[in-house]
């Protein structure tokens, strides 16, 4: 599918929780629109965005778990590797490569070392450099610091493509912070604020999701956003992590999706921070634990409520007995290398909920909707890339400006419980891998959820709802306000009503 980007003007304005939209006449916002990847080969659930540096065009994974823009650099070592996608000759799919042998002066050496190690086995050695980026055909160059990839590469089995980073500067791998793409937007008035309303939309639709640069689109969520803050890391805000307050099952409602018929990225060992959360976890007595199950709460203890909101994690990872529960209730069974398997039919009609912000904010995800498929010719195992290898989420042994830490939260392989869903493999995606079907491999009637166990239990190791929650719901990752504006969102809407947001304040 063809990705398109938009610039739009501004609609009529809209009074937000904690922030207010507003419209100015002649203002435009430049909007780029989310191709969805569902091949198993390149992770599943893979939302990418495309975009020039200058001047050349790219796809990469667009992801919210990191805060660097990645790309590799034509003809390097790296390009020559295995699993590279930088031509489109070894799989197919053409993610691109920067040649910096042409539009020399819109490429500047920032004589700063890029050496990333990722728990997934893949590895970025290169330089940080200054170059010009457009999210848009024709829209606004600014001059955006990223990495340049010369060598390193991916294990066998796995795939490369560049991965635009834009989480909060203060998850960048760089050791001096620096303004990363959204931040460096604000300060070039591409955008009044550092934020962006993401829309990703259903996987199983044709239709391609959306990303407003300082702004959101009215038409995609139901009701209203509403608030949900960053939770700090000492006094440092180094992911889009917010509480995480309840896991439940409910029947779906009768409302409108549309036309539904229908690797989890390895973050960086080094340079980048791990954020710990263990002052945030509860001590609940076994009694109690049964209690709040009975009222539908399936949230356990043993790990801390928080949850990461991260495009670059093709799974919903939680706690191991968060997924017993919820494996019990719909009679799942654990796959041979841990997915999270269950029967068609029981899962038909059926939501996770979510709970965040002290229930606050509930976002309900179609069951069906987080169906995925194997690669038929690999099995289940580890996603392809620095899509295992370059998202940034809780990881095995990252650290920044320290030593190393222990951590893995599920991105890696498939977990021991009923969990870990992301193949591997070699070919261009596609929407048609995830779908209401059994999944391959699976058994007549069983169908494959994208659920994954956090892997390990200390203190970084913290749910993720990655990329199959975040297509049922909309968010304003706003830096200004250090929170995230939550709704519901309209999974297969193709109307947009574009908005200017200003951060509660103004910026």
């Amino acid at each position: 599918m063809k990705v398109i980007y938009l610039t739009c003007w501004l609609s009529s304005p809209l009074l937000l929780v904690s922030s207010q939209a507003t419209a100015q006449p002649g203002v435009k916002l430049e909007v780029s629109e989310i191709q969805k990847i569902t091949d198993a080969s390149q992770g599943g659930f893979r939302p990418f965005i495309e975009f020039s540096v200058a001047g050349q065009v790219m796809r990469g994974l667009l992801d919210t778990g990191s805060s660097d823009l990645n790309i590799p650099k034509t003809g390097s070592e790296f390009c020559r590797g295995k699993g590279q996608q930088c031509d489109g000759r070894t799989t197919g799919f053409k993610a691109g490569s920067l040649d910096v042998n042409k539009n020399k002066t819109e490429i500047r050496d920032l004589n700063l070392p890029l050496n990333a190690t990722f728990t997934g086995g893949a590895a970025f050695v290169g330089t940080f450099i200054e170059s010009s980026l457009q999210v848009t055909p024709g829209g606004k160059a600014v001059p955006v610091q990223m990495g340049l990839v010369e060598s390193g590469g991916v294990p066998p089995g796995q795939v490369s493509f560049p991965v635009m980073g834009i989480g909060p500067i203060q998850g960048e791998s760089a050791k001096n912070r620096y303004p990363n793409v959204p931040a460096r937007f604000k300060q070039d008035s591409l955008s009044k604020s550092n934020a962006y309303g993401l829309y990703l939309g259903d996987f199983r639709s044709p239709n391609n999701g959306s990303l407003v640069w300082g702004g959101f689109d009215a038409a995609k969520f139901e009701g209203e956003l509403k608030a949900a803050p960053l939770l700090p890391d000492g006094d440092s805000l180094p992911a889009f992590i917010v509480d995480f307050s309840s896991v439940g099952l409910a029947p779906s409602r009768d409302t409108e999706r549309g036309n539904n018929s229908q690797g989890r990225p390895n973050r960086q060992k080094n340079n980048a921070r791990v954020p710990s959360y263990a002052h945030t976890s509860q001590s609940l007595s076994t009694r109690d634990l049964l209690q709040r199950q009975q009222r539908g709460n399936l949230l356990s203890n043993d790990a801390p409520p928080v949850a990461w909101l991260d495009t670059g994690v093709p799974e919903i990872v939680l706690s191991g007995r968060t997924l017993d529960a919820l494996g019990r209730r719909l009679g799942a069974r654990p796959g041979p290398q841990g997915e999270f398997l269950a029967d068609c039919n029981r899962i038909r009609g059926m939501d996770l909920t979510l709970g965040m912000n002290k229930d606050n904010i509930q976002v309900r995800v179609p069951l069906d909707s987080i169906i995925a498929a194997p690669d038929p010719g690999r099995g289940v195992g580890d996603p392809g890339n620095a899509g295992r290898g370059n998202s940034r989420q809780p990881q095995k042994d990252r650290n920044q400006r320290g030593p190393n830490k222990s951590q893995n939260n599920g991105k890696g392989r498939g977990g021991n419980r009923q969990g870990g869903n992301t193949p591997n493999g070699n070919g261009q995606g596609g929407n048609d891998n995830i779908g209401s079907g059994p999944s391959p491999g699976a058994g007549a009637g069983t169908c494959q959820l994208a659920l994954a166990p956090v892997q390990g239990n200390g203190p970084t190791d913290i749910p993720v709802l990655g990329a199959p929650a975040l297509q049922s719901m909309y968010v304003v990752f706003d830096m200004d306000s250090k929170a995230l504006m939550i709704a519901q969102a309209k999974m297969n809407e193709t109307r947009t009503d574009i908005r200017e947001y200003i951060p509660a304040g103004g910026s």
